[in-house]
């Protein structure tokens, strides 16, 4: 995304869910590796790159993100880590690197089957790749967007800005991840798939939620009145299919995809 296409703010606000998927990313890779020179790749406020910092605080980290609103908050916040203004697309640092970390930040680009063997070959012997990606996009949180656009002639042009389509089931499967990964030099392989039951207060808090991520080029394009439209349309539209609980709360299921190799 672009340099000036995120908002800290926004993102923030459910920090704690946002990197607990980071934390179990992190958990998967073995206590005997030891890495020295660490990359975050779409690190956005450095919730994930402080964790990288805190278990190997003698490595040196580097947190890459696109956005000035994320790096800004991420240098505010971490003082001891390196953040570099960059994108993922065009990675490609001088020297080799022992350990790839990416936590929610690959779904937003194009050609997996390019991107990942070229992130791949920067490794070292025994390097570390460990990425998670959402695979949520079929659910109604997503899919309602869709149909929102699409039942409005003066937004349908908004389509456009969306990195998915109509899915009836998941957009990205673990065996094609697993062939694409060992084809190109991983071992060691773990992938697993997750659905975080998030607790929510209401159903607004699943448009708050969505509005920091994949809303943002939707909204982004629109009016501060259309904005307000959207919001209306798309709150009524999910509170059908996310019942409340019997103590007034909402759960979000939230499904996502990591994998873990070695070079």
């Amino acid at each position: 995304m672009g340099k000036n296409f995120w908002d800290a703010e926004n993102y923030s606000q459910y920090i704690d869910l946002r990197t607990r998927p980071a934390r179990d990313l992190l958990a998967a890779i073995p206590d005997a590796v030891k890495p020295s020179i660490i990359y975050d790749l779409g690190c956005g406020t450095g919730n994930s790159t402080i964790l990288l910092k805190d278990r190997w605080p003698n490595a040196n980290v580097y947190g890459l993100d696109t956005s000035d609103n994320m790096l800004q908050r991420a240098r505010e916040n971490y003082t001891n880590i390196q953040f570099l203004q960059s994108d993922i697309l065009n990675f490609n640092p001088e020297h080799k690197i022992d350990l790839i970390f990416s936590n929610a930040a690959l779904h937003w680009l194009p050609k997996h089957d390019v991107i990942i063997p070229n992130l791949i070959q920067h490794l070292n012997t025994d390097g570390i790749f460990a990425i998670q990606i959402p695979n949520n996009f079929h659910m109604p949180s997503h899919q309602a967007i869709i149909q929102i656009l699409q039942t409005n002639e003066t937004w349908q042009h908004l389509l456009n800005t969306l990195k998915y389509s109509e899915l009836t089931s998941a957009r990205y499967q673990c065996a094609w991840y697993y062939d694409l990964l060992t084809l190109h030099g991983l071992t060691n392989m773990h992938l697993w798939e997750t659905t975080y039951y998030q607790e929510m207060d209401n159903h607004q808090a699943i448009f708050d939620w969505m509005k920091a991520t994949s809303l943002r080029p939707v909204l982004a394009s629109m009016s501060e009145s259309e904005q307000n439209i959207f919001e209306k349309t798309y709150v009524a539209a999910i509170s059908h299919t996310y019942p409340t609980q019997a103590n007034g709360h909402v759960l979000f299921p939230f499904r996502r995809l990591f994998m873990v190799g070695q070079r």
